[in-house]
């Protein structure tokens, strides 16, 4: 998660895209509420939290479909408040989707994580 808010502040930072018309500024009981919309940090992480509950979880049918309805509804919600676009929530999920793909090629398992730590003792 760490990874995508860097990533998100990056991409925000590059492209300045500004929030929807409708958006109403009335965060007063956050912490950092940036002006840029572009894309959608909470899509970003629901992606990859829904990617990271269906790929190591055991889970019956109908909980695997909460899981991608809850994902869906994140982001809906993100553009029915009026915080962003709808691009901004689609690029958020296809980011949060191939962050973590990146994250699960560079993962190391305790097995070789301990094969590398025993080289070095």
């Amino acid at each position: 998660l760490l990874l995508d808010l860097i990533l998100v502040g990056i991409v925000k930072a590059v492209v300045r895209r500004r929030r929807p018309a409708q958006n109403q500024m009335d965060m007063f009981a956050t912490f950092s509420v940036d002006t840029y919309s572009f894309p959608s940090g909470h899509a970003t992480r629901a992606a990859m939290c829904g990617r990271f509950l269906l790929a190591h979880l055991v889970l019956a049918a109908p909980l695997r479909v909460l899981v991608l309805l809850w994902v869906g509804l994140m982001g809906l919600s993100r553009v029915l408040l009026g915080r962003h676009n709808v691009t901004d929530v689609l690029f958020g999920f296809w980011m949060g989707y191939c962050q973590y793909n990146l994250v699960e090629i560079l993962w190391f398992s305790p097995q070789t994580l301990q094969g590398l730590l025993g080289h070095l003792a």
